[in-house]
């Protein structure tokens, strides 16, 4: 009787779980596509390493494989906070139940959101240089820094992709759960921009379309200034498709999350999550 009970109330469970998930289909929608790109990934992350590490973009940089990936798990970070500083604070003070304080208060929500990004911005900086420092003190790994170089390259991407992070966050705003708009940057990043192998393993026209991403320009000047030592010139001269990228998500982005808030507002949402 006592085991008929327990697999009664789990499938109670399971059906409260799926109706309470069905209220929010945007959610839904973008997880089951994730788990089939993640599959994809490790599909092209099998091709990289049949060819022997050899393609050209490791080369290009020293062809150190190590130093491959760390760069792109700095660029991770920093991608993180352009595209989650404004969403992950809204959300934090929903779930405290003071976001709508935070509204009427002298500073404004967007006054603090962009604090909330800046301090995380600060922090991934701190834990890029540790961990760095780990790797080249420690473990012997030489990089070609150009300090300068690299500020120029991480101010454009977080410009640029800090656009798409409003946007995201005006969405979020509305929907609750599910943000489409930095889910796509976040899996055309992973997939297709070389963070864990080079856009040379794509096929033809996926690498086209890794070309016009914002974020595989953004990383590879990142690369440039991390790991050969590029020139502030070179990486402003390589950074006109992001400037551009900049010139319109920025704007953009700010309409989007204007829209979020008025529309939360004008539902009485603001503080729901």
């Amino acid at each position: 009787m006592n085991q008929h009970n327990w697999f009664r109330q789990y499938g109670v469970y399971l059906l409260r779980l799926y109706w309470e998930r069905r209220t929010y289909r945007t959610a839904m929608v973008l997880g089951a596509v994730t788990s089939v790109v993640g599959l994809a990934q490790f599909a092209f992350m099998g091709t990289f390493l049949q060819h022997g590490n050899t393609f050209p973009e490791i080369t290009r940089y020293g062809g150190n494989i190590v130093s491959y990936f760390l760069s792109g798990t700095v660029f991770t970070g920093f991608v993180a906070v352009a595209l989650h500083g404004f969403s992950r604070y809204v959300q934090e003070e929903q779930m405290t139940g003071t976001l709508e304080s935070v509204a009427d208060s002298p500073p404004g929500i967007t006054r603090m959101m962009i604090f909330s990004a800046v301090t995380g911005c600060l922090a991934t900086t701190i834990g890029s240089a540790v961990m760095m420092g780990f790797f080249e003190v420690l473990l012997g790994f030489r990089l070609d820094v150009n300090v300068g170089a690299v500020i120029v390259s991480l101010l454009l991407t977080l410009v640029a992709l800090g656009g798409f992070g409003m946007a995201g966050c005006g969405t979020v705003l509305v929907t609750k759960r599910g943000d489409p708009v930095t889910w796509f940057v976040v899996t055309t990043m992973t997939l297709l921009s070389g963070v864990l192998y080079p856009v040379d393993a794509l096929p033809g026209w996926m690498r086209a379309v890794a070309h016009f991403l914002p974020t595989t320009t953004a990383l590879d000047l990142l690369r440039a200034a991390l790991l050969g030592g590029a020139s502030i010139r070179s990486i402003l001269t390589a950074a006109v498709p992001l400037a551009l990228w900049a010139c319109l998500s920025v704007p953009a982005g700010a309409l989007l999350l204007r829209w979020g808030l008025r529309t939360s507002r004008r539902r009485g949402s603001l503080g729901q999550y």
